[in-house]
């Protein structure tokens, strides 16, 4: 059984202007998996896609692109 690639935002974070996957996690238990960007702004990391702030993010993991 293969390991999941999904990485909890409470145990590492990405490199911070890399692009990623990532899990978000709403309130209702709902999950929505988009790419995003990890940032730190004034002390405090925030996640963005396209230039909107993107919340819920519970976890991440790095875009692998098929070998041709």
């Amino acid at each position: 059984m293969r390991q999941s690639d999904w990485i909890n935002i409470n145990d590492k974070l990405p490199i911070l202007g890399k692009r990623v996957l990532v899990c978000q996690t709403f309130n209702d238990g709902s999950m929505f998996v988009r790419e995003a960007t990890l940032v730190k702004i004034n002390g405090n990391y925030r996640w963005y896609d396209d230039g909107f702030e993107v919340e819920y993010i519970t976890h991440w993991q790095r875009i692998v692109l098929p070998k041709n």
